[in-house]
Protein backbone atom coordinates (compact mmCIF):
# COMPACT_ATOMS: atom_id res chain seq x y z
CA UNK A 1 0.00 0.00 0.00
CA UNK A 2 1.60 3.69 -1.16
CA UNK A 3 2.17 5.80 1.50
CA UNK A 4 0.61 8.95 2.00
CA UNK A 5 3.08 11.73 2.00
CA UNK A 6 2.11 14.04 5.22
CA UNK A 7 3.46 17.54 4.07
CA UNK A 8 2.24 16.76 0.70
CA UNK A 9 0.95 20.76 0.75
CA UNK A 10 3.49 23.69 0.33
CA UNK A 11 3.63 27.29 0.86
CA UNK A 12 4.45 29.53 -1.92
CA UNK A 13 5.54 33.01 -0.84
CA UNK A 14 7.10 35.44 -3.61
CA UNK A 15 7.26 39.03 -4.15
CA UNK A 16 10.35 41.48 -4.64
CA UNK A 17 13.21 41.26 -2.75
CA UNK A 18 12.23 44.95 -0.95
CA UNK A 19 9.26 46.68 -1.35
CA UNK A 20 8.47 50.55 -2.30
CA UNK A 21 5.74 52.54 -4.24
CA UNK A 22 6.87 51.68 -7.45
CA UNK A 23 6.60 48.09 -7.51
CA UNK A 24 3.47 47.49 -4.74
CA UNK A 25 1.65 47.36 -7.75
CA UNK A 26 3.23 44.03 -9.24
CA UNK A 27 2.38 42.82 -5.60
CA UNK A 28 -1.25 43.56 -5.98
CA UNK A 29 -0.68 41.54 -9.51
CA UNK A 30 0.59 38.36 -7.39
CA UNK A 31 -2.98 38.26 -5.72
CA UNK A 32 -4.27 37.79 -9.36
CA UNK A 33 -2.66 34.43 -10.52
CA UNK A 34 -3.93 31.56 -10.48
CA UNK A 35 -3.52 27.46 -11.30
CA UNK A 36 -5.20 24.46 -11.29
CA UNK A 37 -5.19 21.84 -8.73
CA UNK A 38 -5.05 18.63 -8.70
CA UNK A 39 -9.10 18.19 -8.67
CA UNK A 40 -9.56 20.34 -11.73
CA UNK A 41 -10.78 23.76 -9.61
CA UNK A 42 -8.85 27.16 -10.60
CA UNK A 43 -7.26 28.50 -6.97
CA UNK A 44 -4.99 31.47 -5.93
CA UNK A 45 -1.67 30.09 -7.07
CA UNK A 46 0.38 31.84 -3.75
CA UNK A 47 -0.19 31.89 -0.29
CA UNK A 48 1.39 34.85 0.37
CA UNK A 49 3.78 37.74 -0.64
CA UNK A 50 6.74 39.11 0.57
CA UNK A 51 6.71 42.97 1.47
CA UNK A 52 9.83 43.91 2.69
CA UNK A 53 10.66 47.68 3.99
CA UNK A 54 13.62 47.39 5.29
CA UNK A 55 16.89 45.33 4.16
CA UNK A 56 19.70 43.93 6.35
CA UNK A 57 22.74 44.46 4.45
CA UNK A 58 26.86 44.21 5.47
CA UNK A 59 27.53 47.60 4.81
CA UNK A 60 25.49 50.38 5.30
CA UNK A 61 24.43 52.91 2.63
CA UNK A 62 23.23 56.06 2.08
CA UNK A 63 22.26 55.07 -1.50
CA UNK A 64 18.58 55.99 -2.14
CA UNK A 65 16.36 52.72 -2.03
CA UNK A 66 19.39 50.17 -1.21
CA UNK A 67 18.08 49.93 2.38
CA UNK A 68 14.10 49.93 1.71
CA UNK A 69 11.23 52.71 1.80
CA UNK A 70 11.30 52.41 5.58
CA UNK A 71 15.44 53.49 5.50
CA UNK A 72 14.26 57.32 6.71
CA UNK A 73 11.50 56.29 9.15
CA UNK A 74 12.91 53.81 10.69
CA UNK A 75 16.63 55.35 11.54
CA UNK A 76 14.70 58.13 13.17
CA UNK A 77 12.44 55.82 15.50
CA UNK A 78 15.35 53.94 16.65
CA UNK A 79 17.13 57.26 17.42
CA UNK A 80 13.66 57.95 19.47
CA UNK A 81 14.24 54.54 21.02
CA UNK A 82 17.63 55.37 22.15
CA UNK A 83 17.16 58.67 24.04
CA UNK A 84 14.37 56.90 25.61
CA UNK A 85 11.16 57.24 23.40
CA UNK A 86 8.80 54.28 23.45
CA UNK A 87 6.12 52.59 20.60
CA UNK A 88 3.42 55.90 20.93
CA UNK A 89 6.97 58.04 19.99
CA UNK A 90 7.67 56.32 16.98
CA UNK A 91 6.11 57.06 13.40
CA UNK A 92 4.21 54.07 11.53
CA UNK A 93 6.70 52.68 8.61
CA UNK A 94 5.72 53.14 4.92
CA UNK A 95 6.02 49.13 4.47
CA UNK A 96 3.66 48.58 7.35
CA UNK A 97 1.05 51.21 5.96
CA UNK A 98 1.18 48.69 2.82
CA UNK A 99 1.16 45.67 3.90
CA UNK A 100 -2.24 46.31 5.94
CA UNK A 101 -3.99 47.77 3.28
CA UNK A 102 -2.54 44.90 1.11
CA UNK A 103 -4.19 42.39 3.02
CA UNK A 104 -7.39 44.02 3.84
CA UNK A 105 -8.07 43.82 0.18
CA UNK A 106 -6.55 40.53 -1.11
CA UNK A 107 -6.74 38.04 2.39
CA UNK A 108 -3.11 36.63 1.76
CA UNK A 109 -0.31 36.31 4.07
CA UNK A 110 2.60 38.76 4.17
CA UNK A 111 6.27 37.95 4.66
CA UNK A 112 8.80 39.91 5.76
CA UNK A 113 12.23 40.13 7.32
CA UNK A 114 13.18 41.91 10.84
CA UNK A 115 16.04 43.70 11.31
CA UNK A 116 15.36 45.47 14.60
CA UNK A 117 12.57 43.36 16.92
CA UNK A 118 12.13 46.09 19.08
CA UNK A 119 11.68 48.49 16.60
CA UNK A 120 9.82 46.83 13.74
CA UNK A 121 7.50 44.50 15.59
CA UNK A 122 5.48 46.65 18.05
CA UNK A 123 4.30 48.70 14.81
CA UNK A 124 3.58 45.33 13.63
CA UNK A 125 1.01 44.62 16.49
CA UNK A 126 -0.20 47.59 16.42
CA UNK A 127 -1.50 47.67 12.73
CA UNK A 128 -1.16 43.49 11.87
CA UNK A 129 -2.67 42.39 15.39
CA UNK A 130 -4.92 40.43 13.23
CA UNK A 131 -3.62 39.49 10.15
CA UNK A 132 -1.16 36.30 8.72
CA UNK A 133 2.28 37.00 8.81
CA UNK A 134 5.98 35.70 8.40
CA UNK A 135 8.52 37.59 10.36
CA UNK A 136 11.77 35.95 9.57
CA UNK A 137 15.67 36.95 10.82
CA UNK A 138 18.43 37.86 7.88
CA UNK A 139 21.41 34.94 7.64
CA UNK A 140 23.28 38.22 8.85
CA UNK A 141 21.50 38.50 11.78
CA UNK A 142 22.64 35.28 13.88
CA UNK A 143 21.88 35.77 17.97
CA UNK A 144 18.79 34.22 19.50
CA UNK A 145 17.63 36.75 21.46
CA UNK A 146 16.77 38.91 18.53
CA UNK A 147 14.34 36.14 17.82
CA UNK A 148 12.85 36.31 21.27
CA UNK A 149 12.78 39.74 21.60
CA UNK A 150 10.49 38.68 17.86
CA UNK A 151 8.06 36.28 19.95
CA UNK A 152 7.65 38.55 23.32
CA UNK A 153 6.31 41.59 20.72
CA UNK A 154 4.30 38.87 18.88
CA UNK A 155 3.37 35.90 20.61
CA UNK A 156 -0.37 36.83 21.09
CA UNK A 157 -0.69 36.95 17.38
CA UNK A 158 0.55 33.72 16.97
CA UNK A 159 2.82 34.96 13.85
CA UNK A 160 5.05 32.46 12.03
CA UNK A 161 8.67 33.46 12.41
CA UNK A 162 11.44 31.69 10.29
CA UNK A 163 15.01 31.62 10.92
CA UNK A 164 17.56 31.74 8.05
CA UNK A 165 20.50 29.50 7.96
CA UNK A 166 23.73 31.48 8.78
CA UNK A 167 25.85 32.36 6.14
CA UNK A 168 29.11 30.10 7.30
CA UNK A 169 29.68 26.18 7.41
CA UNK A 170 32.76 25.97 10.61
CA UNK A 171 33.98 22.76 11.78
CA UNK A 172 32.05 19.53 12.69
CA UNK A 173 31.85 18.37 15.72
CA UNK A 174 29.25 15.52 17.08
CA UNK A 175 28.08 15.27 13.77
CA UNK A 176 26.24 18.71 13.52
CA UNK A 177 29.05 21.47 11.86
CA UNK A 178 29.19 24.65 13.38
CA UNK A 179 26.28 26.37 11.12
CA UNK A 180 23.87 23.50 11.44
CA UNK A 181 24.92 23.93 15.66
CA UNK A 182 23.63 27.55 15.21
CA UNK A 183 20.73 27.40 13.16
CA UNK A 184 19.39 24.68 15.52
CA UNK A 185 20.33 26.91 18.54
CA UNK A 186 18.53 30.01 17.25
CA UNK A 187 15.44 28.06 17.35
CA UNK A 188 15.69 27.27 21.78
CA UNK A 189 15.01 30.84 22.46
CA UNK A 190 11.54 30.72 21.58
CA UNK A 191 9.03 28.27 23.20
CA UNK A 192 8.11 25.02 21.38
CA UNK A 193 4.58 26.22 20.95
CA UNK A 194 5.45 28.81 18.79
CA UNK A 195 5.42 28.16 14.83
CA UNK A 196 8.81 27.66 13.77
CA UNK A 197 9.81 27.97 10.44
CA UNK A 198 13.48 27.19 9.16
CA UNK A 199 14.89 28.84 5.57
CA UNK A 200 17.55 27.41 3.82
CA UNK A 201 19.42 29.72 1.62
CA UNK A 202 22.69 28.52 1.29
CA UNK A 203 26.08 29.34 2.45
CA UNK A 204 28.91 31.68 1.09
CA UNK A 205 31.89 28.95 0.84
CA UNK A 206 34.79 29.03 -1.67
CA UNK A 207 33.77 26.32 -3.20
CA UNK A 208 30.49 28.04 -4.31
CA UNK A 209 30.99 28.16 -7.77
CA UNK A 210 28.14 30.05 -9.49
CA UNK A 211 25.82 29.53 -7.04
CA UNK A 212 25.35 32.42 -5.07
CA UNK A 213 25.30 30.70 -1.55
CA UNK A 214 25.81 27.43 -2.30
CA UNK A 215 22.29 24.62 -0.97
CA UNK A 216 23.54 22.25 1.73
CA UNK A 217 20.12 20.18 1.55
CA UNK A 218 21.68 17.83 3.83
CA UNK A 219 22.15 20.35 6.66
CA UNK A 220 18.61 21.26 6.12
CA UNK A 221 17.60 17.53 6.35
CA UNK A 222 19.30 17.13 9.47
CA UNK A 223 17.96 20.52 11.15
CA UNK A 224 14.27 19.46 9.98
CA UNK A 225 15.04 16.33 11.89
CA UNK A 226 16.45 17.17 14.94
CA UNK A 227 13.75 20.35 15.57
CA UNK A 228 10.85 18.84 14.23
CA UNK A 229 9.74 22.28 12.53
CA UNK A 230 8.71 23.07 9.14
CA UNK A 231 11.81 24.03 6.44
CA UNK A 232 11.42 26.31 3.84
CA UNK A 233 13.51 27.23 0.62
CA UNK A 234 14.82 30.20 -1.02
CA UNK A 235 16.26 29.90 -4.02
CA UNK A 236 16.79 33.24 -5.09
CA UNK A 237 19.84 33.80 -2.50
CA UNK A 238 21.20 30.11 -3.66
CA UNK A 239 20.94 30.32 -6.97
CA UNK A 240 21.64 34.21 -7.13
CA UNK A 241 21.99 36.31 -10.29
CA UNK A 242 24.88 34.26 -12.23
CA UNK A 243 22.18 31.41 -12.26
CA UNK A 244 18.67 32.81 -12.30
CA UNK A 245 18.18 30.89 -15.53
CA UNK A 246 17.98 27.72 -13.16
CA UNK A 247 15.80 28.83 -10.50
CA UNK A 248 12.55 27.73 -11.76
CA UNK A 249 13.91 24.24 -12.63
CA UNK A 250 16.23 23.87 -9.33
CA UNK A 251 12.97 25.24 -7.06
CA UNK A 252 10.94 22.18 -8.64
CA UNK A 253 14.05 20.04 -7.63
CA UNK A 254 14.27 20.73 -4.57
CA UNK A 255 10.27 20.89 -3.84
CA UNK A 256 10.87 17.03 -4.78
CA UNK A 257 13.36 16.15 -2.44
CA UNK A 258 12.85 13.69 1.03
CA UNK A 259 13.35 13.48 4.66
CA UNK A 260 11.46 10.22 4.93
CA UNK A 261 9.64 7.40 2.75
CA UNK A 262 6.57 9.42 3.53
CA UNK A 263 7.74 13.15 3.96
CA UNK A 264 8.96 16.07 1.60
CA UNK A 265 12.46 17.87 2.83
CA UNK A 266 10.73 21.06 2.33
CA UNK A 267 7.38 22.42 3.09
CA UNK A 268 7.54 26.22 1.87
CA UNK A 269 9.33 28.54 -1.18
CA UNK A 270 10.03 32.03 -0.56
CA UNK A 271 10.70 33.21 -3.54
CA UNK A 272 11.78 36.87 -5.43
CA UNK A 273 10.06 37.71 -8.28
CA UNK A 274 9.33 41.06 -10.73
CA UNK A 275 11.72 44.07 -10.39
CA UNK A 276 13.10 45.81 -6.96
CA UNK A 277 15.65 48.66 -6.44
CA UNK A 278 17.52 45.70 -4.14
CA UNK A 279 19.01 42.07 -5.87
CA UNK A 280 16.55 42.91 -8.53
CA UNK A 281 19.23 40.98 -10.88
CA UNK A 282 18.51 37.56 -8.54
CA UNK A 283 14.86 37.93 -9.50
CA UNK A 284 12.63 35.74 -12.09
CA UNK A 285 9.74 37.23 -13.46
CA UNK A 286 5.90 37.06 -12.74
CA UNK A 287 6.21 34.66 -16.34
CA UNK A 288 8.15 32.64 -15.02
CA UNK A 289 6.78 32.47 -11.50
CA UNK A 290 3.23 31.28 -13.16
CA UNK A 291 5.58 28.69 -14.87
CA UNK A 292 6.67 27.55 -11.40
CA UNK A 293 3.65 27.56 -9.73
CA UNK A 294 2.16 25.43 -12.92
CA UNK A 295 5.52 22.64 -12.69
CA UNK A 296 4.77 22.50 -8.77
CA UNK A 297 0.98 22.00 -8.63
CA UNK A 298 1.62 18.85 -10.97
CA UNK A 299 2.27 17.04 -7.57
CA UNK A 300 2.27 19.21 -4.68
CA UNK A 301 -0.70 20.91 -3.39
CA UNK A 302 -0.22 24.74 -3.83
CA UNK A 303 -1.70 26.26 0.14
CA UNK A 304 -3.81 29.17 -0.69
CA UNK A 305 -4.18 32.12 1.47
CA UNK A 306 -6.83 31.34 4.66
CA UNK A 307 -9.11 34.42 3.25
CA UNK A 308 -10.60 33.50 -0.19
CA UNK A 309 -11.26 36.86 -1.10
CA UNK A 310 -11.88 38.21 -4.49
CA UNK A 311 -8.84 38.57 -6.62
CA UNK A 312 -7.44 42.07 -6.92
CA UNK A 313 -6.00 43.77 -9.69
CA UNK A 314 -2.91 45.65 -9.71
CA UNK A 315 -5.00 48.62 -9.46
CA UNK A 316 -6.67 47.78 -6.78
CA UNK A 317 -10.07 47.30 -8.27
CA UNK A 318 -11.51 43.52 -7.76
CA UNK A 319 -11.81 41.06 -10.03
CA UNK A 320 -15.47 39.04 -10.68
Amino acid sequence: MEQKIKNAEVTLIAGPCSINEKNIREVYSLSEMEVKNRFGEMQRALTGVRIVGVKSRTGYTEKEGAMGIDREVFVNNMRSYAQGGGIKDMKMLPSITMSDEFIRKTGMMVATEIVAPLIQVPLCDKVLRDHELLLWTPAVLQIGWNLMEMYECSKRNAWKLGIKNPKWVGKESDGLNSMEKTWLGIGTYVPQIHDIIYIHRGVDVAESGSYRNLPLHESARKVKKLSGKKMYFDPSHTFGPKMKDQIVDGTIEAMKMMVGENEYLYDGVLIEAGTSETDTEQHITHSELQSLINKLSTFRDIVPPKEQKKIVSASGSTIK
